[in-house]
């Protein structure tokens, strides 16, 4: 029988310590160890709080699995579970098998799917889910108890760290469901004591006009939600929140390809738009060789929109990672490209996205 409590954890951390906080790393190890350098992350000086979905996703989760389980050997470094973690359980406790055969049969990348290719099991809709997870269970089990004993919740005497979400301050929430899946948690939480670090959504789903993948701090309820989208959006990024004595950061990197800007534009974006996953609905109404003329369904307004960002759920029709606005640089910046389309490149500059000539772009 599985366990739905909450599992959580309480640590002083010595207010000399810097506080790192990263979240949803999904298999990325690449990534995250580019990021890691990139802060100079110090076991010895720093105190690191990986927030949940550290697997799942990514191509390189056994890596990813082996190098956080590694790390978590010093007393400073604190892994958390999120909702991807969960497949994990799933095997560990035969729960849910016929749901998790749906899930890794629409998956590319898995521990699981790992874990098997190591045995030499393909999987397959037709698979034995029992014996499947039992045979895991048996070669894997360090791995697998590693996963299923993380805690849902850390706790420090100024923060509360999470992958998706609280409840509240005295209980965190009813189970660990509460913990792990609630969506959108920043429309709808109450204000806090202690920050609640959050990942779990990517914050681009938070935005309307002008979209942006850096760490999102409301000092007012006091809750900081910092999944930069990294492996669930083509502009995503791995982001670290750093605290220094009170103080907030962030810090962010990703395998985009870098590329120069060669003259300034200041372009005028009069109504910029984000079409967000949650609302990405759209009709067609004609189209050219590289776009399709969109009418945005819950907005009403029409866009012209490359074909690259369709995707078809059944027989609707969405749009995923697409916005309107053209990026203001300056000659010298460098940004990230992220697609092209014809005469324009998608670009992200300091984790906001927008549109660019491709001709103002080094080759």
């Amino acid at each position: 029988m599985i366990d739905r409590s909450i599992k959580s954890k309480y640590i002083n951390v010595d207010d000399h310590r810097r506080i790192i906080a990263i979240s949803d790393i999904h298999a990325n190890l690449p990534v995250l160890k580019k990021l890691l350098k990139k802060i100079a992350f110090d076991m010895h000086q720093d105190e690191l709080f990986l927030v949940g979905d550290l697997l799942e996703k990514g191509a390189y989760n056994m890596e990813t699995l082996h190098f956080i389980m590694e790390l978590s050997k010093s007393p400073h470094v604190h892994p958390m579970m999120g909702n991807c973690d969960f497949v994990c359980k799933n095997v560990l406790y035969e729960y849910r098998l016929d749901f998790l055969k749906e899930v890794l049969l629409h998956r590319q990348n898995s521990i699981l799917h790992e874990m098997a290719a190591t045995l030499g099991i393909h999987f397959h809709k037709d698979i034995d889910m029992i014996e499947y997870a039992r045979i895991l269970k048996q070669h894997f089990p360090k791995e697998l108890a590693f996963v299923d004993q993380l805690p849902h919740v850390v706790e420090t005497q100024h923060y509360i760290f999470g992958h998706a979400a609280i409840l509240d301050e005295d209980h965190y929430g009813k189970e660990m469901r509460d913990i792990m899946t609630h969506n959108r948690f920043l429309d709808d939480a109450k204000r806090f004591q202690k920050y609640v670090v959050v990942g779990h959504l990517p914050v681009s789903e938070y935005c309307d006009g002008i979209c942006c993948f850096n760490p999102m701090i409301d000092d007012l309820r006091h809750i900081i939600a910092i999944d930069g989208g990294n492996e669930v959006k083509s502009a995503g990024q791995l982001n670290a929140l750093l605290i220094e004595h009170g103080n907030f950061s962030y810090a962010h990197s990703d395998c985009l390809k870098k590329a120069k800007v060669l003259d300034s534009i200041q372009p005028i974006n009069s109504d910029p738009f984000f079409i967000k996953w949650y609302d990405s609905s759209v009709k067609i109404l004609k189209e050219d060789d590289i776009r399709y003329l969109c009418r945005h369904l819950s907005s009403g307004k029409d866009f012209w929109i490359p074909k690259d960002f369709i995707f078809h759920k059944g027989d609707e029709i969405h749009v995923d990672n697409f916005t309107t606005y053209h990026l203001p640089v300056e000659k010298g910046d460098y940004v990230k490209i992220v697609s092209t389309c014809g005469e324009h490149a998608l670009v992200k500059k300091n984790g906001i996205m927008g549109w660019i000539p491709r001709k103002i772009l080094s080759k």
